[in-house]
């Protein structure tokens, strides 16, 4: 039978019942996401933020949950095998290039089509990026995130489905060039010489003279990968172009960039936490990201980490219930039923996030 969406009062939800839709506070910040199985303490966390209806599924789909180290949603469970299958692909195309082989459009364009498609599930978008990648791996999945990332920002930009796609293959590609960078450097643990680093900085170049010898590929494509380390006040490379110089996809690419080399988790790197990433990019980034995009970017994306499990400095374990707009790293946590608002606090922090 197909689930049907009805209204009922919190007070008559019950543990097991499916959100029909998001739910948001009064600040308009998301408490919960669609399509989430309601537990006890989602539905008191509810109460407790004076939440009054809330929109539930009438009848349970026919197949929501099967069972796979606890439960996970077939939709889950289908976006993570297509995730790993665009992995393959792209390191399948790295590596044709790495031998001489010149790319093809035709082997990229199944790939754009499948995170197209997918990236309507931002919330497993935005969870993939906190897996743990090997060294040897880093790249290619680095690469996919990018591009999933592009894809939620363009949307929340509301941009044409035309720039969306073209936003994904460029998210895609933005690292080909790393193809002709030696393995040594790529993959180096350590702190890369200034020699070692003016080598890596040539991949962007590296990366346009690449996509240029494709067939029917979108100039703006091009332009962005050749230009997404350049920032705001000239100040990136390899042109030292400023924010008027760049299109809309080199500047979402950057943001995209950043957050996702930021949180990834590296065997040789602890990742910062999102929290943390969201105080550097929101406070430490003046002049060089474009604001609209940083803006629009942490404004829709820190939703998601609402009702995400952290660690606070006093070795409190808590909950993220809300969303400081004036400093998205700041946070209201509940831990032990009081709530800990870490703007206001002078000693209470978050240092993980679990």
């Amino acid at each position: 039978m197909n689930a049907t969406k009805k209204f009922l009062s919190v007070d008559s939800l019950k543990p097991g019942m499916v959100t029909a839709e998001a739910v948001f506070n009064r600040f308009g910040s998301v408490l919960l996401w669609e399509n989430t199985v309601l537990n006890n303490s989602m539905i008191q966390h509810l109460k407790n933020m004076g939440i009054q209806t809330v929109a539930v599924l009438s009848e349970k789909p026919e197949v929501t949950y099967i069972q796979k180290e606890g439960k996970e949603s077939i939709r889950q469970l289908q976006f993570k095998f297509e995730y790993e299958m665009n992995v393959k692909e792209t390191k399948k195309i790295f590596n044709e290039i790495s031998s001489g082989k010149k790319i093809d459009i035709n082997e990229v364009n199944p790939i754009i089509e499948s995170l197209t498609s997918t990236s309507g599930t931002n919330r497993l978008a935005i969870d993939s990026i906190m897996e743990v990648r090997r060294i040897d791996e880093y790249t290619y999945y680095h690469s996919i995130n990018v591009s999933l990332l592009c894809i939620v920002i363009g949307k929340w930009l509301k941009l044409s489905k035309q720039d969306i796609k073209n936003l994904a293959m460029a998210g895609l590609l933005h690292d080909i060039g790393k193809t002709k960078i030696s393995p040594y450097i790529l993959n180096k643990p350590g702190k890369l010489t200034d020699e070692e680093f003016e080598e890596m900085k040539k991949h962007s170049e590296y990366g346009y003279n690449i996509v240029k010898e494709m067939e029917d590929i979108p100039e703006e494509v091009a332009a962005a990968i050749l230009t997404h380390h350049e920032k705001e006040d000239g100040s990136g490379y390899p042109g030292g172009l400023t924010g008027d110089q760049l299109n809309i996809y080199s500047k979402i690419i950057t943001v995209s960039d950043i957050f996702d080399a930021m949180t990834a988790r590296r065997p040789y790197k602890s990742n910062d936490t999102p929290f943390k990433v969201f105080e550097l990019m929101q406070h430490g980034s003046f002049g060089i990201l474009d604001p609209v995009v940083l803006n629009t970017f942490l404004k829709n994306i820190t939703n998601y980490y609402i009702g995400s499990t952290v660690r606070l400095n006093t070795g409190e374990i808590g909950e993220v219930v809300f969303m400081n707009k004036m400093d998205f790293s700041r946070p209201v946590v509940l831990v032990n039923n009081r709530y800990v608002d870490t703007m206001v606090s002078k000693t209470e922090r978050i240092v993980e996030f679990l």
